[in-house]
């Protein structure tokens, strides 16, 4: 392979992460912008890298000088700023730049998880009852204690610990302002479903695969509520660090598969997804399968739960991030056809 491929990320500033894990989460970054590097480079490709702050003229003005056959795109929105994700992706689509990943359509319903929700309704994808609460709505809650309450446009478990998960009023109302006062923004509270927890990886424009399912495993002390919080994935001396860990191929039988499957790849239609995305989902106490979260653009550093689902399908990390620099090319140059 040959060509010149421009690796576009977030500049992680200093502050940005909330004083919680914030080495683990910058080193995340920069991890995965020299995973994806070296991969792109033993695969043939020129590579160049642009990290991107505030303000957004800025960023647009350095996107515009970039001189690239297409771009890696790991940009995950400025610190504080979500919605910054889908408007980077955005000035992409309006250059008529080559990138890889999800659409800005995408990343702006996925960004804002009360979105995710009703769309996702509307296509019969079940999921977890749900409400969109603040401090001063609190007494319109109309759910059923334990409840999870989590930042309505915030990833990668910002905002989660032991005590979103909440069993009374008093409890809803602490996370609530506590969320409201670090985030400025409304929760999204969910009952809690206390059932297994997959994570399923589809990738494909036109023809999509479903990768292994990874199961997240729990093994926690009975204080502890068994869900994926920020300290899970961050905070390498937090007992939820240690007490979590993941599983793939999970083991489950051919039915729970197929089901798993077929329900990340209607998530993956339904909201736009392009390339590649995450669905993660949990049980019931019944055993349904109900969606957590469809994240585009997902995690793919060489520590990220994507890379043990590429394995667990035979595939090399550096093929993988070839193949998704293909599929970027393969829409675009469909997309030039058909205008």
């Amino acid at each position: 392979m040959s060509g010149k491929i421009g690796i576009v990320y977030n500049d992680p500033v200093p502050g940005v992460y909330h004083n919680l894990g914030e080495d683990d989460a910058v080193a995340g970054i920069l991890d995965s912008v020299a995973a994806v590097s070296q991969a792109l480079e033993h695969l043939g490709y020129e590579v160049v890298t642009l990290a991107l702050g505030p303000p957004l003229p800025l960023a647009e003005s350095e996107l515009r000088k970039l001189d690239v056959d297409a771009v890696f795109n790991l940009f995950e929105g400025f610190g504080g700023v979500p919605q910054s994700e889908a408007t980077v992706t955005c000035l992409l689509e309006t250059m008529g730049i080559c990138f890889t990943g999800c659409p800005s359509q995408a990343l702006h319903l996925c960004e804002d998880k009360s979105l995710a929700k009703q769309v996702l309704q509307s296509w019969d994808i079940p999921t977890a009852n749900w409400q969109v609460l603040a401090p001063s709505t609190c007494t319109d809650f109309n759910l059923n204690f334990p409840c999870i309450v989590k930042p309505l446009g915030e990833h990668a478990s910002h905002g989660i610990s032991a005590k979103s998960i909440v069993r009374s009023l008093q409890a809803l109302r602490r996370q609530l302002e506590l969320i409201d006062q670090k985030y400025g923004r409304p929760s999204l509270v969910e009952e809690f479903l206390p059932g297994r927890e997959f994570s399923a990886l589809v990738v494909g424009n036109y023809s999509l695969k479903v990768f292994p399912i990874e199961e997240i495993i729990f093994a926690l002390p009975s204080t502890k509520p068994p869900i994926l919080t920020y300290g899970a994935k961050w905070v390498r001396e937090d007992t939820y660090f240690e007490g979590t860990k993941t599983k793939c191929p999970a083991d489950v039988d051919p039915e729970l598969k197929q089901a798993i499957d077929d329900l990340a790849l209607r998530c993956f239609v339904a909201l736009g997804c392009r390339g590649y995305a995450r669905v993660d989902m949990r049980q019931d106490a019944g055993g349904q399968l109900m969606v957590l979260d469809v994240n585009p653009n997902p995690d793919i550093s060489q520590e990220g739960g994507a890379r043990h689902q590429v394995e667990a399908a035979g595939i090399a990390y550096a093929s993988f991030i070839g193949d998704i620099v293909s599929l970027a090319k393969e829409h675009f140059d469909s997309a030039r056809v058909t205008v």
